[in-house]
């Protein structure tokens, strides 16, 4: 997913400098210079960009659908480019800081406790009567996730599969939220802060297993784990009361961070479930979305998410010219969906393949014409 930002940096002139933990990863080809290091190690980035230093000057450091930007911020705050607050970084990437800061702000969480053993966690929720899940402190990708089965309880091998996904020696446990049944249950939005202002960029609805009594023709041989993300819509359909109250929480929330007093341009994105007590935001994070949101079906509609951030990191101003340029939808009245593959067994959402479709007509056409290109391997980015 970070093909098209990393295409759009050479088409503009610039030197490309990649790094990844994977000795070949996808994006390898299109490097100027290959540093193989894990993306969430800062130290040895900051190692990195002063031996560059001697030969290159560094104009930007940024990420596109991914959660290594903490490593950006740090980076760039080092090498005195445009940057967010690390601090701010800090508090999305832990779901626990997230959780606290959000309900300080005065906006609707659901309970959620850390647990550092497994005897601790079963102490907790030998304390509750409300169903549960496990999560990961400090991942996406719905790694480390599960549902607790109230029969069942919590083993220890589910237990340590979410310690291990996390780098905080913990795990959260989290009261399961129950989707309010006239909508699909979770969408991510969108937005560009700057200069005090939030700016509303656009959402999309994420399709989960709890969702697929609204689509017939997503046709599964097994259903996927819960946390497991099928698809999604774009834009999401939802009311305009409830796109405001959105609106409204995620600009409480970023306030919150600390986002309208960061210099320059940045991106704040945050996904929503939607419960039977109103929104919820699951996570804020400063990047663009994955799931070929950002760099799949809005570009299908016009925009151009992936170059606008590219231009934020170098430092540009979002003026009108920035954002009808880049941030504008200007086929608006497109849709898209996009629909992925799901491995057998799959735990998360890592390894999917997806598949796009758009146009204007029913939502239910569009995401057939979608489900036919994943079964014909008709993927956004082929496998090689």
């Amino acid at each position: 997913m970070q093909f098209i930002a990393a295409k759009k940096i050479k088409e503009l002139g610039y030197h490309l400098i990649i790094s990844d933990g994977s000795a070949e990863p996808f994006c390898k080809p299109l490097a100027d210079t290959f540093i193989q290091v894990d993306t969430f190690a800062v130290e040895p980035h900051l190692a990195a960009a002063e031996r560059l230093r001697t030969s290159l000057k560094v104009c930007a450091v940024l990420t596109t659908a991914a959660d290594c930007h903490g490593t950006v911020a740090r980076l760039a705050q080092h090498l005195g480019l445009p940057h967010i607050d690390p601090e701010i970084s800090d508090i999305c990437r832990d779901k626990t800081k997230t959780r606290d800061l959000l309900r300080k702000a005065g906006l609707l969480q659901p309970q959620s406790h850390r647990a550092n053993t497994y005897a601790q966690a079963l102490d907790i929720l030998a304390r509750t009567s409300s169903s549960y899940v496990i999560k990961a402190t400090d991942n996406s990708g719905s790694r480390g996730f599960a549902v607790i089965d109230a029969a069942i309880g919590l083993s220890e091998d589910q237990f340590n599969e979410s310690l291990r996904m996390g780098t905080t020696g913990s795990v959260i446990l989290e009261e399961r939220l129950i989707s309010y049944d006239g909508q699909i249950s979770e969408a991510s939005a969108e937005t560009v802060w700057q200069n005090g202002k939030m700016y509303w960029i656009n959402w999309v609805d994420r399709i989960f297993p709890r969702d697929l009594r609204f689509f017939p023709q997503i046709k599964m041989s097994q259903k996927p784990a819960e946390g497991i993300e099928i698809g999604h819509i774009n834009p999401a359909r939802h009311d305009f009361s409830v796109k405001q109250q959105v609106m409204q929480d995620i600009e409480v929330a970023g306030r919150s961070l600390g986002m309208h007093r960061q210099k320059g341009a940045h991106i704040l994105k945050a996904d929503l479930f939607f419960s039977k007590q109103g929104p919820v935001i699951l996570e804020m994070t400063p990047r663009t979305s994955g799931g070929w949101d950002s760099s799949g079906s809005s570009m299908a509609r016009g925009a151009d998410i992936p170059g606008g951030v590219i231009q934020l990191a170098l430092g540009k101003e979002l003026d009108l010219q920035t954002w009808n340029q880049f941030f504008n939808y200007k086929d608006s009245e497109r849709t898209v969906a996009v629909m992925s593959t799901i491995p057998d067994q799959a735990k998360d959402c890592v390894g999917r393949q997806f598949a796009l479709a758009s146009g204007y007509g029913s939502i239910d056409q569009i995401i057939e014409e979608a489900l036919s290109k994943v079964q014909k391997g008709e993927y956004l980015v082929p496998l090689r």
